[in-house]
């Protein structure tokens, strides 16, 4: 791919913070492209994109990351492994939060005409969501936000598993989703209160960036898995010394992304229920339709 000469894969490995840089930019010609080829249904196709262009790099990091994986005879230890694979995380939660502030950034600036065609996808996510209730915990709203979540998770680790780097498509999805997501309700709600829409999407963003980081990590979390997993099974003999414990390390990786999103989704659910300035700011979101 032509873009992925722009810059040399080592730049990101030095400084991961270049790829959060690389997900906006992505973000702003996928978009960009996604509208003048396809311009009556640009918003997955800009994901797509996205995923496209990441690919090459993604592959690249994971291909080392399987042979690390491969050389450690240790048992699996969690903070080994993160000091093994820790530049695999940070380009990937750059990337995430370049995607996500990328599409944010379109949500606000853009017409409200303009956001709801181009991110309709997106946004049709909001207008399903329930905010909860005012329990002080809310056990149903938990129950669905979690096996709704896990869903993703499982799903996100499956196609990183089949197809290398699948799972980008999944991350640059919801990446899209929140960022149009926290853009949409800022400038909605801003304009119904006649606030600023920038004070409102911080307030938002701050509001959310908890659990959302959280969330966003148990499905890095799942993708790395996957995309190791996967690179495994193609260099490693079926069943040899090597496989099994690269197989063994996936496992209880995977555990371990299930037990970060169920901490996400209890402190999901404690904000969706307590946190009264987002919960006013999505109410004047709604009511200005």
């Amino acid at each position: 791919m032509v873009l992925e000469r722009v810059y040399p894969l080592e730049l990101i490995e030095r400084n991961p913070l270049y790829a959060f840089i690389l997900g906006a930019a992505y973000s702003s010609i996928a978009i960009g492209a996604a509208v003048l080829l396809f311009p009556d249904d640009p918003a997955l196709v800009a994901v797509a994109f996205i995923a496209l262009m990441i690919y090459p790099t993604l592959n690249s990091i994971l291909k080392q990351e399987e042979e690390l994986e491969s050389q450690n005879e240790e048992h699996f230890r969690l903070l080994a492994f993160f000091r093994d694979h820790q530049n695999s995380f940070k380009v990937y939660t750059l990337l995430f939060l370049g995607i996500l502030l990328g599409f944010a950034f379109f949500a606000l600036m853009l017409p409200s005409l303009a956001t709801n065609h181009i991110f309709e996808n997106q946004i049709g996510v909001l207008y399903g969501q329930n905010t909860g209730g005012k329990a002080f915990f809310d056990k149903a709203l938990f129950q669905t936000l979690f096996v709704n979540n896990a869903n993703v998770l499982i799903l996100i680790f499956i196609t990183s598993f089949v197809f290398g780097e699948g799972g980008i498509f999944l991350l640059a999805w919801n990446a899209s989703v929140w960022g149009t997501i926290f853009g949409n309700l800022a400038k909605t709600a801003a304009g119904a209160a006649s606030q600023n829409p920038i004070t409102y999407f911080l307030i938002v963003f701050g509001t959310v960036f908890p659990h959302m980081i959280l969330e966003a990590f148990s499905y890095i979390c799942g993708a790395t898995a996957g995309g190791i997993i996967s690179k495994g099974l193609l260099r490693e003999q079926f069943l040899s010394d090597n496989f099994r414990r690269i197989l063994k390390n996936t496992v209880f990786f995977m555990l371990f992304a299930f037990v970060v999103l169920l901490i996400a989704v209890t402190v999901e659910t404690y904000v969706l229920v307590h946190a009264d300035a987002y919960r006013t700011i999505v109410q004047q979101s709604f009511g200005s339709l």
